[in-house]
């Protein structure tokens, strides 16, 4: 493409820099293409749990879906947002939620997406950084927030379903049906487009300051990686990644259940998504992935129509992708290795991760995840763990980085790298370092090394790294050793306050209660573990181990040891 064709890349304040023009051209070059399709919350109630039973979609155009932008942009123009206002969107992923933020980009305003599973004062806390001037949201969202005085100040209240009153400005449903039309506004390439909460282990809200050239650069690396088709249809599980299907032009397949709360029937939901929509690229969580590969083993479906499948969030192991590969055997199956701040980092499809030599004993596990070659845009460091801010002020790199194949702290940067954080300069001093030439660079948070072949491992997280006695213990091997049991339903490798050692390691497992009993488990640990050469000190098992509520993937530690700490000892 021509660099005066290049959206968000256009020197001085232009229209063509505002995200929008990708649903622009869109509407101007194939109308009639489905942009979403989904399913009703009453039609779902209706469904029988069958795979052999269709879930009804509903479906809207990018003519149609453009309308609605459209109007509801002109709505929000009248009712007084302008460029550069914030407006939250506290809406589930489904058409309402994208009308919505793609209206308050239109108008150069920005749209905010709040953590949904952070507590009220956390959403306070969100509310106090950008200062909003509007929400959209449904009513049980105003609910929540009632009283917050970060609250108090907003201009414009739009509710979306049932429960609209007196106390609203306006109901976005209705704003949907009255015709009108705003022309784009022209932004600045880091005008902030989107800001993203998240909730980390400290619990204080950071939103990454997600511009329109940071957007438009992310479409491209991803879509660089991951090309489409015109005819494609895709799944996503990350709304991140539904952005990057319409700014591609493809039609999108919202999955049909509550991300926020996984339950038994989700399995079967997607699978009968995957199976009768003409799916054919689908991007699924670690635990998605595996719970979709056990359901269509157990009921004998292949999903023959999919010809891409992409995870990512969390580690996933070799068993989980050649499991995968036995019911979408013509599926490419893609892990990517990403971040909030950064997505995609890296990259490796599964057939060329299962190649990969392993040791001849099965029951020696590699230290960390292969996580494949780093994305071509990008450059990057392994640099020593230091857990506080860095100022390349007061030392060098060479005084930082590790030498070449040793475990580092991996940073990265690169023009998809978010370069900060919305009005929060004690987040940017703790995850960024800039160097001599003004360039900014993300500290992943993430202990990694490259191999002689150019792969990424990762091998655990800074925070979560155990030192000890002097030896640092990495989680990712020994949850991959733990996981691989077949009584074992969830697993997790920490570190708990020792007087003499600094920190002692323990192996916590919630038992399949039909696999096996808890000394015959024991005894099972603590020989794999002496195999491969990993101490461990405690054994502890529980009824459930806690997991993160977005990709309910990763372990959170924090939580759990704290739950051991106050429980009993083994």
């Amino acid at each position: 493409m021509k660099d005066e064709e290049r959206i968000g890349h256009q020197p001085g304040r232009a229209p063509l820099n505002n995200v929008i023009s990708y649903i622009e051209r869109h509407r101007a070059a194939f109308p009639e293409r489905l942009a979403l399709r989904w399913v009703e919350t009453s039609d779902l109630a209706a469904w029988d749990g069958r795979p052999a039973s269709r879930l009804p979609h509903r479906e809207i155009s990018y003519s149609r879906f453009a309308e609605g932008i459209d109007r509801v942009a002109a709505g929000l123009k009248d009712l007084g947002l302008r460029s550069g206002d914030r407006a939250i969107i506290f809406l589930p992923m489904g058409v309402l939620m994208y009308t919505a933020m793609f209206a308050v980009q239109r108008l150069g305003a920005v749209a905010v997406f709040l953590d949904s599973w952070a507590r009220r004062h956390q959403l306070g806390a969100s509310a106090a950084c950008v200062q909003p001037k509007a929400m959209i949201s449904h009513r049980a969202a105003f609910d929540l927030v009632a009283g917050l005085p970060e609250f108090g100040g907003l201009e414009i209240r739009i509710v979306a379903g049932p429960g609209a009153d007196a106390s609203f400005t306006a109901r976005l449903e209705d704003m949907l049906q009255r015709a009108g039309s705003v022309p784009v506004e022209a932004v600045e390439p880091e005008d902030t487009a989107l800001v993203t909460f998240t909730t980390g282990s400290s619990g204080a809200p950071k939103g990454a300051n997600r511009t329109h050239r940071f957007l438009c650069a992310q479409h491209e690396a991803l879509a660089s990686l991951l090309p489409y088709e015109p005819a494609d249809a895709d799944l996503p599980a990350f709304p991140i990644f539904s952005l990057n299907n319409l700014a591609s032009g493809v039609t999108t397949v919202i999955p049909a259940l509550d991300l926020a709360a996984p339950g038994p029937r989700d399995a079967a939901l997607l699978a009968t998504q995957l199976l009768r929509e003409g799916v054919t690229c689908a991007t699924l969580s670690p635990s998605m992935l595996v719970g979709v590969s056990r359901f269509c083993a157990e009921a004998g479906i292949e999903l023959a129509g999919l010809r891409r499948v992409v995870t990512g969030g969390a580690p996933i192991s070799r068993d989980n992708v050649r499991d995968f590969l036995r019911i979408a055997p013509r599926a490419a199956c893609w892990v990517l290795y990403g971040s909030t701040e950064v997505e995609p980092m890296a990259h490796i499809e599964a057939r060329e991760m299962l190649a990969q030599a392993g040791k001849p004993d099965p029951e020696i596990v590699e230290e960390g995840v292969n996580v494949g070659r780093v994305s071509p845009e990008l450059e990057y460091k392994f640099i020593r763990i230091r857990r506080g801010p860095i100022d390349l002020k007061q030392e060098s790199w060479a005084a930082l980085e590790v030498p070449p194949g040793e475990v580092g702290e991996f940073i990265v940067t690169g023009d998809h790298v978010c370069r900060d954080y919305f009005n929060n300069e004690d987040a940017f001093r703790r995850a960024k370092i800039v160097d001599e030439r003004g360039r900014v660079w993300h500290r992943t948070g993430d202990l990694a090394r490259l191999d002689p072949a150019g792969h990424l491992w990762i091998v655990g997280r800074i925070h979560n790294v155990i030192e000890r006695g002097g030896r640092l213990c990495f989680p990712v091997r020994a949850e991959i050793i733990l996981k691989q049991l077949p009584f074992v339903k969830q697993a997790a490798f920490l570190g708990l306050p020792d007087p003499g050692l600094g920190e002692r390691t323990a192996a916590v497992a919630a038992l399949d209660p039909a696999g096996c009993d808890e000394r015959r488990a024991r005894d099972e640990i603590l020989r794999l573990f002496a195999k491969n050469g990993i101490p461990v000190d405690d054994v502890f098992f529980v009824e459930a181990i806690p997991m993160d509520p977005r990709h309910h993937s990763k372990v959170e530690y924090d939580v759990l040891r704290k739950q051991l700490e106050g429980g009993r000892r083994p």
